[in-house]
Order: structure tokens, then C-alpha cells, then sequence
């Protein structure tokens, strides 16, 4: 704040003796420390005018030494002092009027840079009243900075839309605190339109398109969020990894789980997603909603090479009986088994229904009796196990023997 206050500050005259008369000895006081000023010897300065300031002068003379005070604390970055100083000044009420208006908005500036935000508005307030024609862009964002400093949002919101409107050239950091005004106000469609007005200045950075899909969704806009996000993807600014997996996850939460398994295996193939168990399983999601099941069952495979687990075997067996691939189907289920767990009756009459069409009636009649002994399990295994019968009806009275 101090660094942005510096460059608002009003140059006015250090030295400043014109306006009103003067009696000779404040005038030759006045003209001396002048000269001392005008040479750098502002210490001399300083202490000659201090003597001056400690004796009983009021009105113009004593707000002309306080006024030179101040001046020299501000030539020497003594902020607080030269805050001081020009309060006093300023409270005689004896300077011109033009220079007392002008000392209102240092005031206003300096009470900024120090975070004395109250007094700040005060005088800033008060100066754009009685100087509207002299308002900058520059004093309209100071008043909003200082309204958000006091969490005031909706009083940010006027003088931050006018400095923004006053400009061609606005700053990003303008733009942001109206912006997160709306946003701390839940004010969401103005702070989109805002975010959007951004954008058209500053296109190319992430941040701000991570916003725009990040405002929409507090919108409850869940479309304009997945286009936002789409777009910044496809112009290769929302390139994460995050941004891959937030763009897939929209787009299965809109029914486009094909195209989200696509920017699931783009983000694998570039390198910048791991093909690791989460990844996988993502992918091997949008590939099973997308019904593309050879592309489901690959991804699958990869996931149970990176990290076998049960339940992923058996999606991947109920993708292998889809595609009729038998002898696969069964050589997962064995891996299942293998691992243990619950359902395994679930296991059992899908490996016996396997064994069935690979002619392996032996071994499916063994599963599906394992199957048959849990009650869930029983009325679809003793089903196959009579369809069993009718198949190979040799097995059968093997089995009775």
C-alpha cells in the first residue's frame, strides 16, 4: 500500500509564504528556512522551524510552519510525523482555500499509507464532494481500497466502478477488488460479468479462467462452468493436471463421459496426468458410462497392474463377459478369488456362467455349487446349475455317481 500511496501524494511547494501577510519576523523566519530547504539542509530546516512551532503563534503562521514540517517529514519519508504536522496545519483553517482543498487530499493519501483507513475515507470522502472536477481514477480506487481495508464491500463497489470506467487501460488489480467485493457479497452475477470484463484485457492467464469456471459454479451454472473450462482447455491454458481432472469430472456430471474419458487419456498420452490407481480409475469410469467397453477393460487391466484390487477385477470381468472374451473373463475372476473378500458367491456364479461357455462344465458346476450355498446367490446358481443339466446331461450323472 505504502509503495502505491507514494506515487498518489500531490506535489505541492515546500515552502510556501503567499496568501496572507505575514508579520516581518515570521516572514524572515519563513524566507531562511526557505533557502535552507532549497539548499538540502533540511535538518536546519527542520530545527529552526521546530523552535518556531513551540512558541504561541495560531492561524496562518502557524499553519504555514506546520505546513513546511510536514513538508520536510514527507521529503524524508517521516509519514507519521508529516501527518502530524499537517493536521495541524490543516485544522487552523487559515490557509488559502485552493491549498487547504489540496491539503485535505495528502491528508487523505497519507492516513491511507499509514492504515488509518477511518480518517482516510473521512477526508477522501470530503475532498471528492468539494472537488469533483480535480477526481482521478487514482482517488476513486484509493477510496474504494480503503472501503474494502474497513470490509465496507458495498461502498468498494461505486468508486471502484468509477476509476474502472474512467480508464482504457485498468489495472488487473482494479478490476479484482470489485471483483471479490461482488464475490464477498455473494453477488455472483456481477462479479462474473466483472470477471468476463476482465478477461477481454487479460486473456492469457489461468488464474483468471480458473475463476470465471470457480464463480459460475457458485452460480449454481453448471453449464457456463463447463464451457468456461472447456475453452480454457482447449486454448491450452487450463493445462494441470487439476484442470484435466476438473474438466472430466464436469463432463461426466454432464452425461459426456466420452469425451471426458478423452481428456483423461490426452492428459495421460502428454504426460501431464500419472497413470496411477486414481487416474485409472477415473479413466476406467468414463470408458464404462461411455459404454466403450474395450477401451474400459484396457484401462482396467492398467489399473489392476498398478494396483490390484477386487472390486476392479470384477468391473473388469463384467466387461470381458460383455465382449464375450471368455478365457480372459475367467483368468480375472481367478485373480478375484484369489484375493478374497466379500462376495466372493458373487465371483463364483459369474466364473460358473464362464465355464459354461468355455465347455468347462466340471469347473462350472463347482463354482456354481459354491455360489448356490449362499441364499443371495442360490435361486441365480441353482438356475444355471439346472441349465447346466440340460447342456451336458453326461456331467449330471457323472456328478450323481
Amino acid at each position: 500500500m505504502r509503495s502505491l500511496m507514494l506515487v498518489f501524494l500531490v506535489t505541492i511547494s515546500s515552502f510556501v509564504i503567499a496568501g496572507q501577510p505575514l508579520s516581518q519576523s515570521d516572514y524572515r523566519l519563513l524566507t531562511k528556512a526557505g533557502k535552507l530547504i532549497e539548499t538540502e539542509q533540511l535538518e536546519a530546516a527542520y530545527q529552526l522551524l521546530s523552535e518556531a512551532d513551540s512558541g504561541s503563534r495560531k492561524g496562518y503562521s502557524k499553519a504555514l510552519i506546520a505546513y513546511n514540517l510536514g513538508q520536510i517529514d514527507l521529503r524524508r519519508e517521516r509519514f507519521k510525523s508529516a501527518i502530524k504536522h499537517l493536521e495541524v496545519a490543516f485544522t487552523q483553517q487559515a490557509m488559502p482555500s485552493e491549498q487547504q482543498l489540496s491539503l485535505k487530499r495528502t491528508l487523505a493519501q497519507l492516513n491511507c499509507m499509514e492504515e488509518r483507513w477511518k480518517r482516510c475515507i473521512s477526508l477522501l470522502k470530503s475532498w471528492l464532494a468539494e472537488a469533483p472536477e480535480k477526481v482521478t481514477a487514482n482517488d476513486q480506487i484509493l477510496l474504494a481500497q480503503a472501503y474494502s481495508q474497513t470490509e465496507r464491500w458495498r461502498e468498494v463497489i461505486k468508486p471502484a466502478a468509477a476509476a474502472i470506467n474512467s480508464r482504457a487501460d485498468v489495472p488487473e488489480s482494479w478490476y479484482q477488488l470489485k471483483i471479490f467485493a461482488h464475490i464477498r457479497l455473494n453477488q455472483w452475477r456481477s462479479a462474473i460479468r466483472d470477471q468476463q470484463r476482465m478477461m477481454t484485457h487479460y486473456t492469457g492467464n489461468p488464474a483468471h479462467w480458473r475463476q470465471l469456471v470457480s464463480l459460475h459454479q457458485q452460480n449454481r451454472d453448471h453449464k457456463s462452468a463447463l464451457a468456461s473450462q472447456r475453452i480454457g482447455y482447449e486454448r491450452g491454458l487450463l493445462s494441470s493436471a487439476a484442470d484435466h481432472r476438473l474438466l472430466a469430472g464436469m463432463l461426466l456430471q454432464a452425461q459426456l463421459p466420452f469425451f471426458a474419458g478423452e481428456v483423461v487419456q490426452q492428459g495421460i498420452d502428454r504426460k501431464i496426468l500419472k497413470a496411477n490407481k486414481r487416474t485409472l480409475e477415473l479413466l476406467s469410469r468414463c470408458w464404462i458410462q461411455a459404454k466403450e467397453s474395450r477401451r474400459a477393460v484396457a484401462a482396467l487391466a492398467k489399473l489392476n497392474d498398478v494396483a490390484p484390487g477386487r472390486q476392479s477385477l470384477t468391473r473388469m470381468a463384467y466387461m470381458q463377459i460383455e465382449l464375450q472374451e471368455w478365457q480372459q473373463a475367467q483368468l480375472t475372476l481367478q485373480r478375484a478369488l484369489k484375493l478374497g473378500g466379500k462376495k466372493v458367491s458373487e465371483l463364483q456364479l459369474m466364473l460358473g456362467i464362464v465355464r459354461i461357455k468355455l465347455r468347462q462344465f466340471e469347473g462350472a458346476r463347482q463354482a456354481l455349487s459354491v455360489a448356490a450355498e449362499n441364499r443371495n446367490m442360490k435361486s441365480a446358481a441353482d438356475g444355471w446349475l439346472r441349465y447346466l443339466d440340460q447342456v451336458s446331461p453326461e456331467q449330471t450323472l457323472l456328478s450323481a455317481r
